[in-house]
């Protein structure tokens, strides 16, 4: 009876998180849009479209304890609270380091701050204040790497960037900015040796790319554990863009699912 109760609610948790939504937006020219994918058909919808700053994110970030929505342009960061229907984004105002101001090219969330990461002059994570604006340093790391694309997975607080810098192996790496280390997690695809953005969410990590979809037709989707990719997503994105974005809403509830399906695994152990 107990193994029939833990396998309906596996299937139940899986499918809770497999509803979640990928978003995504690139800077490229003209007419930009923000758009959600649903990762189990890929297909993709637009959110929000503009030909200005507000939908081309350079970075995005989503804040599952107040349903916000964060992404930047440069050094200006913007918020919406997430809705499946259509953003409506607040320009919150400049980001500042040191007294100065300063930009982003990656962005995830975690214990109530943003989290960035630079590829020009210091090359490092950042903490962001949401409401202040101002950022301090956690990890100054080797300029070998240039994470453009950053996430903070919800699940376990990891911090994850994507480096296409190949003298440590392009691709996927675990960074820890409290004990200062960097570990490689998984590839990039064959071929690709530019991707700018990236979301995490219970292991899975999604890559995303700048554009167009006629030369980048494809996101991936990896294992963060293992390395292995799982699959691909089709790209929405119409023109090139120097700079990509992306964040994972998961389904509700399914944080609150994960934390009990932990408990009841500790219960069965017992």
């Amino acid at each position: 009876m107990r193994l029939i109760a833990s396998t309906i609610a596996a299937v139940g948790l899986a499918a809770s998180l497999a509803s979640g939504q990928l978003i995504v937006g690139n800077d490229q020219s003209g007419t930009a849009h923000i758009y959600h994918i649903d990762v189990n058909t890929g297909v993709a919808t637009s959110i929000y479209s503009s030909s200005t700053a507000t939908a081309k994110p350079w970075g995005m970030a989503y804040d599952g304890a107040t349903n916000t929505l964060y992404w930047n342009n440069g050094s200006t960061l913007y918020a919406s609270t997430y809705d499946i229907n259509g953003l409506n984004p607040v320009t919150l105002g400049t980001m500042m380091f040191n007294n100065a101001t300063v930009n982003f090219v990656g962005l995830g969330f975690r214990n109530g701050v943003l989290v960035g990461t630079r590829n020009i002059a210091t090359e490092a994570v950042y903490e962001i204040d949401p409401n202040t604006l101002i950022a301090t340093q956690t990890y100054v790391y080797s300029t070998t790497y240039d994470f453009g694309g950053v996430d903070v997975d919800a699940t376990n607080n990891n911090l994850y960037g994507l480096s296409d810098t190949p003298s440590d192996g392009r691709g996927l790496y675990l960074i820890d900015d409290t004990n200062q280390t960097v570990t490689h997690k998984a590839p990039y695809p064959a071929g690709e040796t530019d991707i700018d953005g990236l979301a995490v969410f219970n292991g899975i990590a999604y890559y995303v790319t700048d554009g167009p979809n006629t030369t980048q037709a494809n996101f991936y989707i990896f294992d963060a554990n293992t390395g292995v990719q799982l699959g691909t997503l089709p790209s929405p994105f119409t023109g090139s863009g120097t700079f990509s974005a992306a964040a994972f809403v998961p389904a509700p509830g399914a944080l609150a699912l994960l934390g009990l399906g932990g408990l009841t695994a500790i219960r069965r152990r017992r």
